[in-house]
């Protein structure tokens, strides 16, 4: 008699423990706060924290109960299933709200990756500064970002989470000095059968005002001449910039010359079409 008492009594004790902590009110997770993350990103985080929140366990609706929510461990999902994530925290606001805080990566420029394949698309990511890609992006030539366009087959699976880092501090170093010069960056290639070279497609204003440098528009008749700029990884980048740098000072500063290609790729040489 007296051992089913206790049984009861402990019965109801893990009863009410139970209903406590799954059941009532008290502990449950009701809100959910999201900072720093875009709204249509935020759609798609959502679901996966709604799921995560109703997760049961032997039909036990443990997921909602901010005690039994890991917090570094759906952050860590999180980082894991959105590639634009750069960094997240997860807070518990005791005892009914969940803090998403996040930074999202900045698009540095778009990285297309070519399929070998004259009827499939090229694959193409945004990439942020460090070089980690992540959403899919429109293959185009633009002034906002920067445009890559990498001709080697390649695998550009699921797995890629980085450009080929190489290339990315070649064009990182070379992009900003061209752009100081008033030299306009349009696209950038790598073509299909190298290795180490990379070419720049350019607007340069087409006179120069003379003995100072300065770039001078002369509107859309004359406007800006493109031509390719071609660098090479075997030759060291901040030399090639300085041999162009002279090179255009010297013989396209009247404006008379107007090349297709400018060839960078030998140490101390420019050759030039």
């Amino acid at each position: 008699m007296k051992a089913g008492l206790i049984s009861l009594a402990a019965l109801l004790i893990i009863s009410g423990i139970g209903y406590g902590l799954f059941y009532a009110p008290w502990l449950k997770v009701t809100a959910v706060t999201y900072d720093g993350i875009l709204g249509g990103h935020q759609d798609a985080v959502g679901r996966v924290v709604d799921n995560v929140l109703g997760r049961k366990i032997l039909g036990i609706p443990i997921g909602r109960d901010i005690l039994f929510i890991r917090a570094g461990a759906l952050a860590a999902d999180l980082t894991s299933q959105f590639s634009f994530i750069q960094n997240i925290t997860i807070q518990k606001k005791y005892f009914h709200t969940l803090k998403i805080t996040a930074t999202e990566r900045q698009a540095e420029g778009v990285w297309c990756f070519d399929s070998g394949s004259l009827t499939i698309s090229p694959d193409c990511r945004y990439f942020d500064n460090d070089g980690v890609t992540f959403g899919q992006a429109i293959q185009s030539s633009g002034v906002l970002l920067l445009n890559v366009d990498d001709m080697r087959v390649q695998s550009a699976s699921a797995s890629l989470v980085t450009v080929d880092q190489r290339f990315l501090k070649a064009i990182q170093a070379v992009v900003p000095a061209l752009t100081s010069q008033g030299v306009k960056v349009k696209n950038i290639t790598i073509p299909v059968d190298t290795y180490t070279e990379f070419d720049i497609l350019v607007g340069d204003p087409a006179s120069l005002v003379p003995g100072v440098g300065i770039p001078t528009l002369l509107g859309n008749s004359a406007g800006t001449s493109s031509y390719l700029i071609k660098f090479s990884l075997d030759s060291d980048i901040q030399s090639q910039l300085d041999v162009f740098r002279i090179f255009r000072t010297q013989k396209m500063a009247d404006g008379t010359l107007h090349p297709q290609y400018i060839d960078l790729r030998f140490d101390g040489r420019v050759y030039y079409r």
